[in-house]
C-alpha cells in the first residue's frame, strides 16, 4: 500500500507538470521588432512582431496604430502594443494571460512611399512639349516635391491651355486607382529660334565658310545679337578665336554685309509695269532681306528699302 500511495503521488505530480507544460505551450508569443516598415494606412501586429504559438493567426490582424504619413516614422511603446492586444481580446472574450509579449521596448515604424520631385515633373513637361510643341522650351516649372503612399502608382499630365508665355498643366497622381493629388502647373515657356553656331574652331582673322558653321535651336531670350541664317555669317571675318560649338554673335565677326553703311547703292522703284532706278547712300548695314534706311542722293529724302543683293536695294512703300 505504501508503494502504491507513493506511485499515486508521483503520478499526480507528473500530470500536474504536464498540464502546466501544455498550458504554457498553448500561450501565444508576440516578439516585438526594433524596427518595422509598413505600406498601408494602419499598423498591424504582424507588421511589428513575430507571432507564434496557439492563436497566433487570430492576433496577426490586430490594428495597433494608424501609420505615419508617407516617408515618415513613428514610435510605438511595448505598453501601447499590450494595451491594443488587451482591448482586442476583451472584445472577443479572450484571455490575455495566454499571450506573452516580448522583445523591443519601443518599435520604430516607417511608412513606405514614393517621392515626386520637381526634376521628375519637369522631365514630364519637357517630354510633352518636345512631342506636341517642338518649337517651345521650358523656362521654369513651379513645383514643390511631395510624398505619395506606396501602392499602384499612376500619373498623368494634362494641358489645360497655352499662351505666348505660359502653358497651364494639371499633374494628377493616383494610388491604387484613386486620385491622391492634383497639382496645377503654370509652366513658363519660351519659343526656340535657330541661330548660327561654330561647327569647328575658327581662328581669329579667318573668313567663315559654310563648312565651319551650323544651326542650333536656343531660347529666344538668349538670341540677342545672333545670326538666324548661315548666309549672314558666311564670308564674314572672325574678330577673335571662336571655339567649336559657340553661338556666333555680331561682336564676334566682321559680317559680310550685302550693303554697308555709307556706301553708294542702286535703288530700284517698282510700280506695276514701271521700273525706275535711282542712286542712294545706305544709312545702315544690311544683309539680303533686311529693310534699311537709304538716302536718295538727288532729293535728300530718306527711303525705306529692302536689300536684294550686293549694293542693290528696292524701295518699300509704307
Amino acid at each position: 500500500m505504501r508503494c502504491s500511495g507513493r506511485w499515486l503521488r508521483l503520478s499526480l505530480k507528473a500530470v500536474f507538470l504536464l498540464l502546466v507544460l501544455i498550458c504554457y505551450s498553448s500561450a501565444a508569443v508576440v516578439e516585438l521588432k526594433d524596427r518595422a516598415v509598413v505600406s498601408g494606412k494602419d499598423v498591424l501586429l504582424s507588421d511589428i512582431a513575430v507571432i507564434s504559438g496557439n492563436g497566433a493567426e487570430g492576433l496577426r490582424y490586430i490594428e495597433v496604430s494608424s501609420s505615419p504619413p508617407p516617408c515618415r516614422e513613428k514610435r510605438l511603446s511595448k505598453s501601447e502594443v499590450v494595451s491594443r492586444i488587451t482591448e482586442f481580446l476583451k472584445r472577443r472574450d479572450g484571455n490575455f494571460d495566454k499571450v506573452e509579449v516580448r522583445g523591443a521596448e519601443t518599435v520604430t515604424v516607417w511608412r513606405k512611399c514614393l517621392k515626386v520631385d520637381r526634376e521628375h515633373v519637369e522631365s514630364l513637361v519637357k517630354a510633352y512639349l518636345r512631342k506636341y510643341y517642338p518649337d517651345l522650351t521650358v523656362v521654369r516649372v513651379p513645383f514643390y516635391a511631395f510624398n505619395v503612399p506606396s501602392g499602384e502608382f499612376e500619373e498623368r499630365l494634362e494641358l489645360d491651355s497655352i499662351s505666348e508665355k505660359y502653358a497651364y498643366f494639371e499633374y494628377i497622381v493616383s494610388v491604387n486607382g484613386k486620385v491622391y493629388k492634383r497639382v496645377r502647373l503654370p509652366v513658363r515657356i519660351e519659343k526656340l529660334v535657330k541661330v548660327v553656331v561654330s561647327r569647328v574652331p575658327i581662328p581669329k582673322g579667318a573668313v567663315i565658310t559654310a563648312d565651319m558653321i551650323q544651326l542650333k535651336e536656343i531660347p529666344s531670350s538668349k538670341s540677342r545679337g545672333t545670326f538666324g541664317k548661315p548666309e549672314f555669317v558666311i564670308g564674314g571675318k572672325a574678330r577673335r578665336k571662336i571655339p567649336a560649338g559657340t553661338i556666333i554673335r555680331e561682336r564676334d565677326i566682321e559680317p559680310n554685309f550685302a550693303v554697308k553703311k555709307g556706301m553708294p547703292v542702286k535703288v530700284i522703284y517698282r510700280s506695276g509695269a514701271i521700273r525706275i532706278e535711282l542712286l542712294g547712300v545706305s544709312l545702315e548695314n544690311g544683309f539680303v532681306g533686311n529693310i534699311i534706311r537709304v538716302k536718295n542722293i538727288s532729293t535728300g529724302k530718306v527711303l525705306l528699302c529692302r536689300v536684294t543683293g550686293n549694293g542693290v536695294v528696292e524701295f518699300v512703300s509704307r
